[in-house]
This record gives C-alpha cells, sequence and structure tokens, in this order.
C-alpha cells in the first residue's frame, strides 16, 4: 500500500512540473514579445487576410472589406470586385477574421465562429450541402471557447482555450501547379490528434500548422515540396512533428509551399519551396535548391513579431519595420521587379510609419500603422488598390476609408 502511494506521489509531482512548464512556454507564446507593445497579439487581430480581399477592424468595432466578391466573401450581395472598403454591421463585437478564396470566417469575442460565402468543401461547418454562397454570416455550431481561427484556401482550423484544434473544409487540397494529390474535406469540424497543447495555429493554401506549449511545431495536408517538415514530400491528414528545429517556436506561418516560423529567440526558420527564394536564404540560382527538407534560418532578422505571407514572406520587427522575401512578379514582396523578379533575401519596404501588423493576399500585402492607416502593395488584380493602377506597384499605397468609418 504504502509502495502504491509512494509511486501516486511520484506520478502528481511529475505532472504538475510537466504543467508548470507547459504553461510557461504557453505564456511566453502568447504574450506580447519583448519591445513589441505595440505588435499583434495572437488572440486578436485587426487587419484580416483573404486570398483576393481584405477586412479592417478598427478602434471601434467596425469591420470594413473590399477585393473579391464573386462567392459572398465580403458578406453583401452585389457579386463583384468592391475596389472601395464596403462597411460590415455585425449584431456581435468579434476579435478576428480570416478569409480563403471565397468564404471569410469571424471569431466572435465570446469565442464563437461565423462564416459566410461559399459554402463549396463544408467551409461553413455546419454540416451543410448547399451550392448558393451564404451572404449572411452562419455560426459554426457547438463552440463557445475558441481563441484564434486561420483559414486556408479553402479550409479552416480553429484553436480553442485548452489548446485543441479543430478543422473543416478541405485539408490538404492543392490548387497549385503541383499534381492533384490526396485531401480531405469536412463539413463539420474535426479534430486534429496533436500529442500536446497547441499555443499557436497557422494555415497556408494547402497545409495548416500549430506551435505546441513544449516550442515544437506540428503540420498537416499537402506537402508537394516539403512544406510540412517531416522530411518527406508525402501528404499527411493528420499532424506529423516538424524535424530538426534548431529552438523552440513561438509561432507559425504556413506559405504557398513553404513554411516559416518565429522562433522564441524572434529569429526566423524557413523550410519547404525554394524556387522562388521563398526561404529568404540568398540563393541567386534558387533552382539550384528548390526543396530544402530541414529549417534554416532567414538571415538578417532579428527581434521579428509577425510573419505573414504566401509566396511572398514578410516579417515585423518590434520596431515597426518590415521586411520581404520571395516571389516578386507583381511586386509583391515589396521591391521593383525589374531588379528583383524574386527577392533572394529579407529587404526593407519602404513605409512611411512603423507598422503595428501585416496581412498578406494572393499577390500583395498591406499593412496597419499606429496611426489606423493601412498601406497595400503588389498586383491590383483583385482591386485591393483601389481604382488606382500605379505604375510602381511594389510602391505601397495607403487605402481609403468611407468617411463614416475613417472619423471614428
Amino acid at each position: 500500500m504504502k509502495r502504491h502511494l509512494l509511486l501516486y506521489a511520484i506520478c502528481l509531482v511529475v505532472f504538475i512540473a510537466l504543467l508548470k512548464d507547459a504553461r510557461r512556454f504557453e505564456d511566453e507564446a502568447r504574450a506580447p514579445m519583448p519591445g513589441a507593445d505595440k505588435a499583434l497579439s495572437m488572440t486578436f487581430q485587426r487587419l484580416n487576410q483573404g486570398e483576393n480581399h481584405m477586412c479592417r477592424l478598427d478602434k471601434t468595432g467596425m469591420l470594413s472589406c473590399w477585393g473579391q466578391n464573386l462567392k459572398g466573401q465580403l458578406g453583401k450581395p452585389r457579386f463583384a470586385l468592391q475596389p472601395e472598403p464596403q462597411t460590415l454591421r455585425f449584431n456581435r463585437p468579434f476579435s478576428m477574421m480570416e478569409g480563403g478564396a471565397d468564404h471569410s470566417c469571424a471569431l466572435t469575442t465570446a469565442g464563437q465562429v461565423l462564416c459566410w460565402g461559399d459554402p463549396a468543401m463544408g467551409v461553413m461547418g455546419d454540416g451543410g450541402a448547399r451550392a448558393q454562397p451564404d451572404i449572411r454570416p452562419l455560426t459554426v455550431p457547438g463552440w463557445s471557447a475558441i481563441v484564434q481561427i486561420r483559414s486556408g484556401f479553402d479550409g479552416i482550423c480553429a484553436l480553442d482555450a485548452a489548446g485543441k484544434v479543430f478543422c473543416w473544409g478541405a485539408i490538404g487540397r492543392s490548387n497549385s501547379r503541383q499534381r492533384v494529390r490526396e485531401f480531405r474535406t469536412y463539413s463539420r469540424p474535426e479534430p486534429m490528434p496533436l500529442p500536446e497543447p497547441a499555443i499557436h495555429l497557422g494555415f497556408g493554401p494547402h497545409h495548416a500548422c500549430a506551435v505546441g506549449a513544449s516550442g515544437a511545431a506540428y503540420c498537416w495536408g499537402f506537402n508537394g515540396m516539403g512544406a510540412l517538415g517531416d522530411g518527406t514530400v508525402t501528404d499527411r491528414m493528420r499532424p506529423v512533428r516538424v524535424l530538426n528545429l534548431p529552438e523552440k517556436l513561438a509561432r507559425i506561418t504556413p506559405g504557398y509551399l513553404q513554411t516559416c516560423a518565429i522562433a522564441v529567440s524572434k529569429r526566423v526558420y524557413c523550410w519547404g519551396a525554394n524556387y522562388e527564394n521563398q526561404l529568404g536564404d540568398g540563393l541567386r540560382n534558387p533552382a539550384e535548391d528548390a526543396t530544402r527538407l530541414r529549417p534554416g534560418r532567414a538571415p538578417g532578422l532579428e527581434n521579428i513579431v509577425q510573419l505573414s505571407g504566401s509566396s511572398h514572406t514578410c516579417a515585423l520587427n518590434a520596431s515597426g519595420r518590415v521586411y520581404c522575401w520571395g516571389y516578386n512578379e507583381h511586386g509583391s514582396a515589396g521591391q521593383d521587379p525589374a531588379r528583383y523578379p524574386n527577392v533572394p533575401v529579407p529587404m526593407p519596404v519602404a513605409l512611411e510609419a512603423p507598422v503595428v501588423e501585416l496581412a498578406h493576399n494572393e499577390w500583395g500585402m498591406c499593412a496597419l500603422t499606429g496611426s489606423e492607416k493601412v498601406y497595400c502593395w503588389g498586383s491590383n488584380k483583385a482591386k485591393l488598390l483601389g481604382e488606382r493602377t500605379p505604375e510602381r506597384p511594389w510602391l505601397p499605397v495607403e487605402i481609403s476609408f468611407p468617411q463614416s468609418v475613417a472619423a471614428r
């Protein structure tokens, strides 16, 4: 009997120690990084990205969206391009929004998830099989404790307060030039079997990733060029651990066919596709090293607090400066495409004021400044720069919001 009690006491002590360690890493990743008092926290988001549309949440909770609306992803009945920001009125406050190709989802401050737009692939999360777009936001049933949502091309993942991850819509589906391979669709949220609680979540066009409380990373979905980081190019519909990470991670950002992450040291590591300098490692002929199966450090980046990107990636440091690299055909990496078709290493973007948040789209990037101004650069294919078609698309353009919203 005494032996059993001793064994029980030892197990209890070990469990408490592990729990404290997990909470320590969770607090470290959730809290604003040192020197980044104006930077985005993981549970609140003001600039909300979609593949072809963008939204801004102002300080009063008013949401303004613009860009592509062919499937109702802007929540408006006019199914056409909307070059000017349109005000959306919700009957409840929310803390972040995420958009995919043809849908949008919002997270309320009460922890509920609302979705609207094209219901294909099950992205409404309610088990429905509708064909017509849903303009009015629909509540994904059964939740009240979600703290973060992330969207892929046509899928959604959510992180709850207990560190559990759920996904619905398409997982692993590729709209890239890679051959079509395995993918799954879920019409209702499906739990992802992570070996530990998650503290941060990311979803690119084709694959998703999470950072665990230990600082390890796990990814799942399309793996055509090693973006999952498990040392293979095999698609995985369930999370696999990222191998050979040099240090613990705080945040993770899946891109088009690559993944980048911020370590607890605020350095950046990337892996996966590199044929367009997506890894920012400085190779002048990236085709020589088109696929990187092991994480490598992106040089010259220190004190990084946020990453955002697709085939191009931009990093925000604690001083509000922005650096971008990768695909740059339309100036999406913030440099002259005539000089840099691809940007080989992180290079500064010419912004007029310090930035507090970044959000990418398929062909460009937008930045929110501390004075509530939004600047965007890159292609204007989805009219994210308004009706203007600047001759120098790599230079940030200020977005004009409706006077009623701007004056608030």
